[in-house]
């Protein structure tokens, strides 16, 4: 995969969010800030699914870097954030998560169970960035 060249189209406290057209690949990028409310977590990944609102996200790859963000998995947090994490990766071609840890990997995949959305895990940035260049088999000719 060549040179990745991102626009920012949203930054704030608690995400980046970059469009390559060319690769066609989003990059949603959590920062070590954490959340102060739920309130807060609703506000933010609206900002996101706003930000993502022009994007035609069936011609995209997604790739969601994570490894800086706070570990939490309280209920109440994981109850506000299934239908919002599901609204902004929903209808990508291909998703990718790039963690840290084996825990953050462990959380992701229970994720992927919950919400039926796949996603390549992995700590390894380049194996992602190949995988979401790869032309899914919809593409495919």
């Amino acid at each position: 995969m060549g040179a990745v060249f991102m626009r920012e189209v949203l930054r704030n406290a608690h995400f980046v969010v970059g469009i390559d057209h060319a690769a066609k690949l989003v990059r949603i990028t959590r920062s070590a800030e954490p959340f102060d409310s739920i309130e807060q977590i609703e506000q933010k990944c609206r900002e996101v699914t706003a930000a993502l609102a022009p994007v035609d996200r069936t011609a995209m790859s997604l790739l969601l870097d994570i490894r800086a963000a706070p570990g939490r998995n309280d209920p109440k947090f994981e109850e506000a954030t299934l239908r919002l994490r599901t609204a902004s990766v929903r209808g990508f071609e291909r998703i990718a998560v790039l963690v840290q840890t084996p825990a953050g990997a462990l959380q992701v995949r229970r994720h992927n169970r919950e919400d039926g959305v796949d996603r390549l895990i992995s700590d390894d940035e380049s194996e992602l960035l190949t995988y979401l260049a790869e032309a899914p088999p919809s593409r495919r000719r």
